[in-house]
């Protein structure tokens, strides 16, 4: 690896040494139309490289039972090949959508990167090593029965590169006799499915996707079609966004060939809501019979439930006034969309379930939120071990 590294790091620095002197970031991350064409060349190889430093895959590693939220910090993550126990079967977590990342940020750090999946993941990982309740099929925690791996990666770019991206580093980590399941939320969902569809899927390292609160056919919040009062929900505008990320986010009717129509569709005059990415994965079924989804419907409940965080009792008070009306949802992700409009190996509608809580996560401390997410945590894993324990 380490040769490796260092091999990239020579090639890089003669390309550079071949268009000229790299002196100033800003100009590379927002470079000047009058730049001649060797100076393009040079920011298109460099922002390349540095796109590709952008992703990694780490192994959760503690010797600590029972871990507090928020006692998780960057000496818990590791190489992947970290004292492995290829006996054990791999559980890969992979987070959604990062509101505050854009394409132009510099490259992130190892520390940024931890910090980017414990954004989703701090009270998930938690769980996993909780000996004092874990689910009923198990002798121990989850940590104690798998392997625990996370990924994380540029939500702003595009979701089929991302897939590209995990699918190498699954690769590079596992090989076909591993039991490998992945637990998604949200995106990561997509940028699963991206990966297991992908023309480097050559090993079949992937053997179940269990997505929560993923939309398959988008989300209203990213298409460009829905008239929903946007003004209302704060951050959640920032779905609205102009990146590759966002866009391959954006809501779908399913109207093209070998993709069954979804309720209810957006139209805005005769422009349907269309996203040709999303159809695209939506209509390769190859995968579906192992991929098990979870979908959120805070509306079942209230929008006004104290224990959801304001800004999602406000989104789901305005997807469920926009025009056209979800009436199911965990606020940002229509129910239907999140359970692939039926057409999954095995489903799970979540009563009372905010987007965020779908990923384990109890946002503004709720009082009820804890318990939730935790009831929550114990029947995903439950079913995660019967899916493990049917694999080969």
């Amino acid at each position: 690896m380490k040769r490796f590294l260092s091999f990239q790091s020579l090639f890089l620095f003669f390309i550079l040494l071949s268009f000229g002197n790299c002196e100033y970031l800003q100009d590379r991350l927002t470079p000047s139309d009058s730049k001649s064409l060797g100076e393009q060349i040079k920011d298109y190889i460099i922002s390349s490289y540095f796109a590709e430093t952008n992703h990694a895959l780490y192994k959760f590693s503690t010797v600590f039972p029972d871990m507090a939220v928020g006692s998780l910090s960057p000496l818990y993550f590791q190489d992947p090949y970290f004292q492995r126990d290829n006996s054990k079967a791999k559980i890969v977590f992979i987070h959604g959508w990062d509101f505050g990342e854009r394409q132009t940020d510099p490259p992130t750090d190892f520390n940024k990167k931890v910090a980017n999946l414990l954004g989703t993941w701090n009270q998930g990982l938690a769980f996993t090593t909780d000996t004092a309740t874990p689910p009923s099929s198990y002798s121990g925690s989850v940590y104690d029965e798998f392997e625990i791996y996370v990924f994380t990666y540029r939500t702003s770019d595009y979701i089929e590169v991302n897939g590209r991206r995990f699918i190498d580093s699954l690769n590079a980590a596992f090989n076909s006799s591993d039991k490998v399941v992945v637990v998604a939320h949200s995106m990561g969902g997509l940028v699963a499915r991206a990966a297991i569809q992908h023309a480097n899927n050559t090993e079949d390292v992937i053997d179940h996707i269990v997505s929560l609160g993923t939309p398959y056919y988008g989300s209203p919040y990213s298409s460009p079609q829905y008239t929903g009062n946007l003004s209302t929900i704060g951050t959640i505008i920032k779905f609205m966004t102009d990146t590759p990320g966002g866009q391959g986010l954006a809501y779908t009717n399913g109207i093209s060939a070998g993709v069954d129509p979804i309720t209810p569709a957006i139209v805005d005059g005769t422009n349907q809501a269309f996203n040709f990415f999303l159809e695209k994965m939506i209509a390769k079924t190859t995968y579906d019979p192992i991929t098990t989804v979870y979908g959120g419907n805070m509306v079942a409940g209230n929008c006004s439930d104290t224990d959801h965080a304001t800004t999602y009792r406000a989104a789901c008070t305005v997807i469920t006034s926009g025009d056209p009306v979800f009436g199911s949802s965990d606020g940002i992700v229509p129910l239907n969309s999140a359970l692939l409009n039926g057409r999954a190996g095995t489903q799970h509608t979540v009563g009372n379930m905010d987007h965020s809580q779908m990923s384990f996560r109890n946002e503004g401390g709720m009082a009820g939120g804890l318990t939730i997410v935790k009831t929550h945590f114990d029947n995903v894993f439950n079913e995660v071990f019967t899916i493990v324990g049917a694999l080969p």
